[in-house]
């Protein structure tokens, strides 16, 4: 074998993941351009002073509002829209709009879908007597497990986690 076939028999296993590196910054891309309208993906987006994740917020923006680029800066747009003019992490853009689910924050609205995570959240003792005589008490416990673990983590580790790993708009 010649130094060529050698070369390309070691490029092989490399060329998959630089191929697939090359389509996800191709996808981030897609439809942001300075001068396109997007929309906003969550149920509120803050519009940020400056293109930092812990940023002064100027307005939130309700979701599937409609903003127009002015500036891409990494994985960052400036926009402008009625509320003003800030930053928003890409990540929580789409150049197509959303369409609504028939749900409030990501719960379902229908008697019909709820579940028993959605029923673990008692409201009152009627209801939290509800969830014992259908079974649901463990979710509502396991529920008030996990946000008693997710209060334990403080703003500051979940930060720093995000900038090892360069997760989120710590990219």
């Amino acid at each position: 074998m010649g130094w060529r076939a050698d070369f390309e028999e070691q490029m092989k296993p490399r060329i998959i993941p630089f191929l697939f590196a090359c389509a996800i910054c191709a996808t981030l891309s897609v439809g942001f351009e300075a001068g396109n309208t997007v929309f906003t993906t969550h149920y509120e987006t803050a519009l940020l002073e400056e293109p930092q994740p812990l940023a002064k917020s100027v307005a939130t923006l309700p979701f599937a509002a409609s903003v127009n680029i002015t500036t891409l800066q990494g994985h960052w747009a400036q926009v402008s829209c009625t509320n003003g003019s800030g930053w928003i992490y890409l990540g929580n853009l789409a150049g197509e709009k959303p369409v609504e689910n028939n749900s409030i924050q990501g719960l379902q609205t229908s008697a019909s879908a709820t579940t028993a995570s959605v029923a673990a959240r008692p409201l009152d003792n009627v209801t939290s007597q509800y969830d014992d005589q259908e079974g649901l008490g463990q979710a509502a416990d396991d529920v008030k497990w996990l946000e008693s673990q997710s209060d334990a983590i403080s703003n500051s580790v979940v930060i720093t986690y995000l900038k090892t790993n360069k997760k989120g708009e710590y990219q």
